[in-house]
């Protein structure tokens, strides 16, 4: 165990990760099962396994796993530590964002009322109406529908305003998309209804700022993934905010036999994990790390760069949380192959290199550093070039 605690407390951004050595596994359970490999200049997303989780929280993990607990006094002891951390009035801990939107959905729909709460998503008789922006609408609003709401679009403040009824159970905002109605106007017609507003956060983080700032800006509740910026078990997510809210989405999840949230369980291990992700993340210093990405990406971009025609720029997007990235373009009269072909190949290739889908870069070529490890920047660059040369006009 220490070995492991060793190698991980050294596995961080900056001059000591260059160095690192490689663990030991007794088993390489991905060959065996014949997984390919892949190089990750994306970032921590969901579908490639989140981020690297903080050692400290691992070795919280590994004491979960031993010393048991009963779940509802975890649950609730971890949710009070997490709340004072972040400056919420409560907090539970989450199978994921995507989860925590069900059970506030769910929560704002039921209260402790037994009777809708044991008959969602099919209860008569009840708030089934959340509201939204039409800009709004994304990937993720089916959350909103499980336990059994209508979603409601607006646009302006009066349609907002006019689409409030008896039948509202909440207003949905997420964090970073924009629209007519800005997140301090939602908050502020919430209030005045008293309809309850949540807020999607989940991929806000880093920094960890983001995350206190969201809890600030006043929403009733608030959601973020705990297997992305902040470190934490992969599965897991945080619902903040208010008490009586967040009582009530419990409520209508796991370990409650009849609730429409049942099959979002929560190991004992996770509930730990996510309250050392928080406490870690307050503590860790960011800006290292953005020294680290900036030494990679300005890496590739230079490399990238020495082709003719070819555009290489460093940029950062607050829609892309605290991340540089490489911005890739070029002549397509020099180079004859798309952005999406150039992507396929990477992938098909040796190694495998996978990047942001399309509608995740909004059509453009993103080369990210957060999840490289030592050396693969040089790898990463030199694949695209290779490829851009073997397209080249004339060839």
């Amino acid at each position: 165990m220490s070995d492991r605690r060793t190698f991980l407390k050294t596995v961080l951004f900056g001059n000591t990760a260059a160095s690192a050595p490689l663990p030991t596994f007794t088993r390489d359970y991905h060959k065996e099962l014949g997984i390919k490999p892949f190089i990750n200049a994306i970032g921590p997303y969901s579908s490639l396994g989140g981020e690297e989780m903080w050692p400290e929280v691992i070795e919280a993990m590994d004491y979960a796993v031993q010393n048991k607990a009963d779940m509802e006094d975890l649950h609730d002891a971890v949710g009070r530590r997490i709340a004072e951390l972040v400056g919420s009035e409560y907090a539970m801990v989450s199978a994921g964002a995507t989860s925590a939107i069900i059970l506030a959905t769910a929560g704002c729909m039921s209260g402790l009322d037994e009777d809708i709460l044991l008959t969602l998503p099919n209860a008569e008789n009840v708030k089934d109406e959340v509201i939204l922006q039409k800009s709004h609408q994304y990937l993720y609003d089916r959350a909103l529908r499980v336990p059994g709401t209508k979603l409601v679009f607006v646009e302006t403040e009066d349609d907002l305003k006019n689409a409030i009824g008896s039948k509202t159970a909440m207003m949905f905002y997420v964090r970073k998309m924009e629209g007519q109605i800005s997140a301090s106007k939602w908050i502020d017609v919430g209030k005045e209804y008293n309809i309850p507003t949540l807020c999607d956060a989940a991929t806000t983080v880093p920094p960890i700022q983001y995350l206190l700032d969201t809890v600030k800006m006043g929403f009733d509740l608030c959601c973020f993934s705990g297997g992305k910026g902040l470190r934490g078990p992969y599965s897991a997510g945080l619902l903040l905010g208010r008490k009586d809210l967040i009582l009530a989405a419990k409520a209508n999840g796991s370990p409650n036999h009849e609730a429409v949230g049942r099959a979002m369980k929560v190991a004992p291990e996770e509930y730990l994990g996510m309250m050392v992700a928080v406490e870690t993340a307050l503590k860790h210093d960011e800006g290292a790390d953005m020294v680290h990405y900036y030494k990679l990406v300005n890496y590739m971009s230079k490399a990238i760069n020495q082709l003719d025609g070819v555009s290489a720029i460093v940029k950062t997007d607050d829609k892309q949380g605290m991340e540089p990235f490489v911005n890739v373009n070029w002549d397509p009269n020099k180079y004859k192959i798309s952005k999406d072909d150039l992507k396929l190949v990477l992938r098909n290739g040796n190694p495998c290199i996978e990047l942001r889908a399309m509608f995740l870069s909004f059509g453009e070529l993103h080369l990210t550093a957060h999840m490289l490890k030592k050396g693969e920047e040089i790898t990463v660059a030199n694949r695209v070039k290779e490829i851009l040369l073997e397209n080249k006009a004339g060839i």
